[in-house]
């Protein structure tokens, strides 16, 4: 297996981790977050969604947030746009980075986006026409790239095509998402490959789910197609809006794992992973969600390091 020297991580915490809850949450809240995130040494964060507000109320302040943003530190700073108007917000914003949003699967683009496959795509042409008119770069995310609650397994045709057509507005970056976290390895590395071979000049990246507790192993093997950027939430928090009732808790892959896994392989990601630790457990309690990472609940060799020390054993190690 390949490992890379170095991956890019993005956090989608602000975005994709807030918009799974039921609970409003403040903007200063988020402002602080979202600073202590660039502390860390993020260097590309989701920090909210330009989209109506009454859909979305969790991410009805997006504006609120992005002008609060006092330094980004050399920071990439991005939001999700659904169409013209919200690339519209989002540059008049001052957002220099929009992620457009399709998935593979038809029916849950009707469900969650309201519009056919190949609406979608025209209407990602009209957010890159705009983007460009304002020096705003364009990411493609592909959800449900493999499998789908209501479709079932996705033909990877289907995926290839979409990034075929979507080239053609100049668009070069893409994320493929396992949105439902129930994608396994071989599938994911097959999928990647795929792409990076059939498209090889462009930046792929993909967004993990954790519904199987898959998700670090589908890390691995797209770092081995050749991926080099990953995207999570801390607190594992997060997941879609128009999944069926009772088909698992789909939220991301926990930030603090994805880089806990990648110290561990020596793989260098820029971030401090004590100070991040720290955070996720802060933001646990600050959003008053349970922290579903491994890092977070011990399983770390300094957490095991300091437990042996304080332990009345310690004596016979």
């Amino acid at each position: 297996m390949r490992f890379a020297g170095s991956a890019e991580i993005v956090d989608v915490t602000l975005r994709d981790g807030l918009q799974s809850l039921e609970r409003v949450y403040p903007t200063d809240l988020k402002v602080d977050i979202l600073h202590r995130l660039m502390a860390v040494g993020l260097q590309r964060i989701e920090v909210t969604s330009f989209v109506r507000p009454d859909l979305v109320p969790q991410l009805g302040d997006a504006e609120a947030v992005v002008s609060a943003i006092s330094s980004q530190n050399g920071c990439r700073c991005r939001a999700l746009v659904a169409n013209r108007r919200g690339v519209e917000r989002a540059v008049a914003a001052g957002l220099k980075e929009v992620v457009a949003l399709i998935t593979a699967s038809e029916t849950y683009n009707q469900l969650n986006q309201n519009m056919t496959l190949d609406r979608n795509l025209e209407v990602i042409d009209e957010i890159a026409h705009v983007a460009a008119e304002h020096g705003t770069h364009v990411v493609v995310a592909i959800g449900m790239t493999m499998f789908c609650p209501y479709e079932g397994d996705i033909p990877t045709e289907r995926v290839v095509r979409i990034v075929g057509s979507l080239q053609e507005y100049g668009i070069d970056e893409y994320y493929v998402a396992t949105s439902a976290g129930l994608d396994g390895p071989k599938r994911v590395h097959d999928l990647t490959q795929r792409l990076l071979s059939e498209f090889p000049e462009l930046k792929l990246g993909i967004h993990l789910h954790n519904t199987n507790g898959m998700g670090l192993v589908n890390a691995l093997v797209a770092m081995d197609a050749g991926v080099r950027t990953f995207e999570a939430a801390l607190c594992g928090i997060g997941g879609g809006i128009r999944f069926p009732a009772g088909s698992g808790n789909h939220g991301n892959l926990a930030l603090e794992d994805l880089v806990s896994m990648f110290d561990e392989l020596g793989v260098s990601t820029g971030i401090d992973f004590e100070a991040l630790l720290q955070l996720s457990r802060d933001v646990g309690e600050q959003l008053g969600v349970p922290v579903s990472s491994y890092a977070a609940a011990g399983g770390t060799k300094a957490q095991a390091r300091l437990a042996a020390q304080n332990s009345p054993w310690d004596s016979v190690r």
